[in-house]
């Protein structure tokens, strides 16, 4: 009996230090499943999607590409899936979102600070990486090929993503744009073909359709094969 509790307690210790080390801001320290409260009835759906995801971990094979427009409850259900795979199966987890990644690569590229590869290293070794707002601002060259890498090395090492976007997938499905200075709104448009190619290959990808979720708590405190519609 006292080997199980200390064997309960030190299992509870690893989750607590993996969690910690995951990064996960503190925005989203509240974010769970439990939490999470649809705004309306489409998103019920995404919610059990994403808990048998979780369910399955130890055996998925591809991850998962929340897409959707603002606030509706993806950054949440990515928190909730990651701090589920750190608590259930002690896995490895990071998050970051895309441009805080971008500004930590650059803060590399003066002498004598953190070098890149302390900051890639994780990023490519952690058993499940959260990439937050894919697609968000400006994307670069640069930003390209940093994505692409990141994508292509775990792709390579079967290691799994989870990913938020604002975007759509495809630019025949973006939103037109009377103001030629606004960003293109597809994925495609923002980081070309190459890499949603690969994205295709490594997640799921769940559409998230409905009002804005983030509103909805405050007020109550092209693979079609592996396409969701929610």
């Amino acid at each position: 009996m006292i080997n199980s509790v200390r064997c309960e307690c030190e299992k509870e210790r690893l989750a607590d230090k993996l969690l910690r080390r995951a990064k996960i801001p503190k925005r989203y320290a509240h974010c769970r499943f439990d939490s999470f409260e649809p705004s309306n009835e489409t998103l019920a759906p995404a919610l059990h999607l994403c808990q048998g995801w979780v369910d399955g971990f130890l055996s998925q094979k591809q991850g998962m590409l929340l897409m959707g427009p603002p606030g509706t409850g993806k950054t949440h259900l990515a928190v909730s899936m990651a701090r589920e795979v750190v608590e259930r199966y002690k896995q490895t987890v990071l998050f970051y979102e895309q441009r805080a990644l971008f500004k930590a690569l650059q803060a590399t590229f003066d002498d004598g600070g953190v070098k890149e590869a302390e900051v890639l290293r994780p990023v490519l070794d952690c058993d499940l990486l959260v990439l937050d707002d894919l697609g968000a601002g400006r994307t670069t060259h640069w930003g390209k090929d940093v994505l692409h890498d990141i994508i292509a090395q775990r792709y390579n090492d079967e290691r799994l993503v989870i990913i938020t976007t604002n975007l759509t997938w495809a630019k025949e499905h973006s939103v037109p744009s009377s103001d030629r200075r606004d960003l293109p709104t597809s994925l495609q448009d923002r980081l070309g073909d190459p890499l949603l190619s690969r994205l295709s290959e490594m997640c799921e990808i769940l559409k998230l359709k409905g009002r804005d979720y983030r509103a909805h708590e405050k007020k109550y405190p092209n693979r079609a094969d592996g396409k969701h519609d929610v």
